[in-house]
C-alpha cells in the first residue's frame, strides 16, 4: 500500500494537478448543467431540435452534427436539459483538452483566461453548431500534435475522421485544415497526409451526396440568399472589430489579440496555432467587404488564441497580476448575465434588452393550443416559432417561407405542407400587415403579439418549385418581355391548382435592387385551373422591365388566396440595359 503522508509525491501530485483539474471541470460542468436546465430555448436551438427529430445527412442552413448531438441528449431527457446535455458535456471536455494542449501548470491563470471570454459562457451550454465545432477543433489539434511526432497511418485516418467531424459541425471548420497546411506545407511530402485527406473525404461523402441530390442548397444559401440584400460594407467592417472585442471578452480580448500576434512559435504545432488564430480573423475581416459577418464565425480562432496567450503570460507575473482581477470582474458580469438569461428580474424594456425569445414560450404554446382547438398549426414566415411550438407542444407545426426572405429547412420537409392540404388549419403570424380573414390576436406574457385565424379548406403551394428557363435575363429597359417559367410537380401524383375556386392561385414576380423591391407581389398569370399530371409544365409570364439600367435580383412565386407569395424560385440576376 502506497504511503500518502504529507510530503509524499503522490499526494503532492494530486493537490498540484489532479485536484485543480477536477475542481475546474466540475465547477464548469455544474454551472452549465444548471444553466441548460433552467434557461428557455433560444430561437435557433428550437430549429436545431427539429433537426434532431428529423435526422438527415444535411440541412439547409447547417451540416448535421448539431442535430445528431441534440437527438442523443433528448433521448435521455425530454426537456431543455436533454436538448443541451451533450453540448454541456462537450464544453467540459473542451476545457480539459485545452489544458492538455497548453500543458497547464498555472491553473488559476488558465481558468481566468478561459472564463473571462464571453463566447465560452454562451457556448458552454447552448445547443448550437459552434459547440461541436469547438470540441472537434481541439481534438483536431491534439491529433495533429501527435501526428507530427508519429507518422502513423492509423493516426492519420483518425485525424481525417476528426477533420470530417469539424466540417460536419460547421463549414468554417475547413479553414482550420487549410491554415494548418499553409503553416506546414511539408505535410504534402507525407504519404500519410493524403491518407488523412482521403479519410476525411470518405467520411464526408454522405453529406456530399445529400448536397448533390438537392442541388447544393447550403452553398446557395450562404453564397446567394444570405447576401442578396443590400449590404453596407463600411458598416459591416466597422462592426466587426467591436463585435470581436465583445465576444472574446470586453476586458481581456486585447490581451488575446496582442499576445497572439507577437507570439513566436517554437515548433510546427505552435506555428499552426498562430496561423489558425490570425488567418481566421483576417479571412473574416476581409469577408466583411463582401457580406455581413456574424461575430461567432471566428470561433475557430478561439482555442488557438487561448493556448497562445496562456503560453505567453504563464511566466509573466506582471501581466498575470493584471489579468486575474480583470478576469474576476468579467466572470462576475457573466454570472449576472447567466442569471438574467434564466429570469428577467430587471424587467427592462424590449427596446433596451430584447430577450423575449427566452421567456414565456411554454405559456404561449399553451395559449396557441387552446385557441387552435385541436387543429394543426401553420405559422407564416417564422421557422423559429414554429419550432418552439413543436418543442413545447409535442405537435409538429409547419412554417411557410415567404417570397422576401430566404428559404429555411422547413421548405425541404414537404410532408408538413402536404398533410394539411384540404384540412382545417390554425394559421398564425407576427406581422400586422398580413390580414387573416376573420382573424384575431393575443399578446403573451413575453410581449409577443400573435395574429391568428382558421382556414377550413387549407390550400398552399409553398413547396412547389419554379424554374426560370430563359438562358439569360438580359433585356432593354422599360420593355414588355416574356419569361418562360417551369412549374415542377414535387410529387408522384397529380399537382392541381383547381381544387378550391375561392382560393385562386397566381404566378407573381419580384424585382429587387439596392435593398428595396422595384416591383413586388405583381400578379402576372392566373394558374387556378392548371393541372400538372406529369413532372412539370411550362408557361410564360409577361412583364415590363425596370426603366433604369443596371443589375437587378429577380424571382417568381406562387400566390394562393390571401396568403403571401411563396419562395418557390431561386434568385436570378436580371440585366437591364
Amino acid at each position: 500500500m502506497q504511503n500518502t503522508q504529507p510530503g509524499n509525491p503522490v499526494k503532492d501530485k494530486w493537490r498540484g494537478k489532479f485536484l485543480p483539474i477536477l475542481l475546474i471541470l466540475s465547477a464548469w460542468f455544474l454551472v452549465n448543467l444548471l444553466q441548460g436546465a433552467f434557461t428557455g430555448l433560444f430561437d435557433d436551438e428550437a430549429l436545431f431540435w427539429m433537426y434532431g427529430q428529423r435526422l438527415s445527412w444535411g440541412y439547409y442552413e447547417h451540416p448535421p452534427m448539431v442535430g445528431l448531438m441534440i437527438r442523443t441528449g433528448y433521448e435521455i431527457f425530454h426537456n431543455e436539459l436533454g436538448l443541451r446535455l451533450f453540448f454541456v458535456i462537450g464544453s467540459t471536455l473542451s476545457i480539459y483538452l485545452m489544458m492538455r494542449l497548453a500543458e497547464v501548470k498555472d491553473y488559476l491563470l488558465f481558468a481566468a483566461l478561459c472564463f473571462s471570454v464571453l463566447i465560452m459562457h454562451i457556448g458552454g451550454f447552448i445547443a448550437a453548431p459552434d459547440g461541436s465545432l469547438f470540441l472537434f477543433i481541439l481534438f483536431y489539434f491534439l491529433l495533429y500534435k501527435k501526428y507530427l511526432e508519429n507518422d502513423s497511418p492509423w493516426l492519420a485516418i483518425l485525424w481525417g475522421f476528426v477533420m470530417a467531424a469539424m466540417i460536419y459541425s460547421k463549414y468554417n471548420g475547413i479553414l482550420v485544415i487549410i491554415l494548418t497546411l499553409l503553416s506546414n506545407p511539408s505535410l504534402l511530402k507525407r504519404r500519410t497526409f493524403y491518407l488523412a485527406a482521403a479519410s476525411a473525404v470518405l467520411f464526408f461523402i454522405p453529406h456530399i451526396i445529400w448536397s448533390f441530390r438537392l442541388s447544393f442548397p447550403t452553398v446557395y444559401y450562404h453564397l446567394v440568399e444570405r447576401t442578396f440584400i443590400s449590404y453596407d460594407m463600411l458598416k459591416g467592417f466597422l462592426e466587426f472589430i467591436p463585435g470581436q472585442i465583445l465576444l472574446y471578452g470586453p476586458l481581456v480580448s486585447l490581451f488575446f489579440f496582442w499576445y497572439t500576434l507577437r507570439f513566436k512559435p517554437k515548433d510546427l504545432f505552435e506555428r499552426s496555432l498562430k496561423f489558425t488564430a490570425i488567418g481566421v480573423m483576417v479571412f473574416f475581416l476581409l469577408y466583411t467587404f463582401r457580406a455581413n459577418v456574424e461575430a461567432n464565425w471566428t470561433l475557430p480562432a478561439l482555442a488557438p488564441m487561448i493556448l497562445l496567450t496562456y503560453k505567453s503570460v504563464e511566466q509573466n507575473l506582471r501581466v498575470r497580476r493584471i489579468i486575474l482581477p480583470l478576469a474576476l470582474v468579467s466572470m462576475a458580469i457573466f454570472l449576472f448575465f447567466r442569471i438574467y438569461l434564466i429570469h428577467d428580474f430587471l424587467g427592462l424594456p424590449r427596446k433596451t434588452v430584447n430577450l423575449s425569445e427566452l421567456y414565456g414560450w411554454d405559456e404561449w404554446t399553451r395559449e396557441m393550443k387552446k385557441r387552435a382547438e385541436g387543429k394543426p398549426v401553420v405559422i407564416l414566415d417564422s421557422y423559429q416559432r414554429a419550432s418552439k411550438y413543436s418543442f413545447y407542444s409535442g405537435e409538429t407545426a409547419n412554417s411557410l417561407d415567404e417570397c422576401d426572405v430566404h428559404r429555411t429547412q422547413f421548405w425541404y420537409w414537404m410532408d408538413l405542407e402536404q398533410r394539411h392540404q384540404g384540412r382545417p388549419v390554425f394559421i398564425a403570424h407576427f406581422m400586422p400587415w398580413i390580414k387573416i380573414p376573420g382573424g384575431s390576436s393575443f399578446t403573451g406574457k413575453n410581449g409577443i403579439t400573435t395574429y391568428y385565424g382558421t382556414r377550413d379548406n387549407f390550400r398552399s403551394f409553398y413547396r412547389v418549385p419554379l424554374r426560370v428557363m430563359n438562358r439569360e435575363l438580359d433585356f432593354p429597359a422599360g420593355r414588355e418581355v416574356e419569361i418562360l417559367v417551369r412549374i415542377i410537380n414535387p410529387d408522384k401524383g397529380v399537382l392541381r391548382f383547381d381544387q378550391d375556386p375561392t382560393q385562386q392561385s397566381f404566378l407573381t414576380y419580384h424585382i429587387f435592387r439596392d435593398g428595396a423591391f422595384i416591383d413586388q407581389f405583381h400578379e402576372t398569370m392566373e394558374i387556378s385551373k392548371m393541372v400538372i399530371p406529369g413532372e412539370s409544365a411550362d408557361t410564360v409570364i409577361r412583364l415590363k422591365t425596370p426603366d433604369k439600367p443596371g443589375d437587378y435580383y429577380f424571382w417568381v412565386s406562387i400566390q394562393t388566396g390571401w396568403l403571401p407569395p411563396a419562395k418557390n424560385d431561386y434568385i436570378h440576376i436580371m440585366k437591364i440595359r
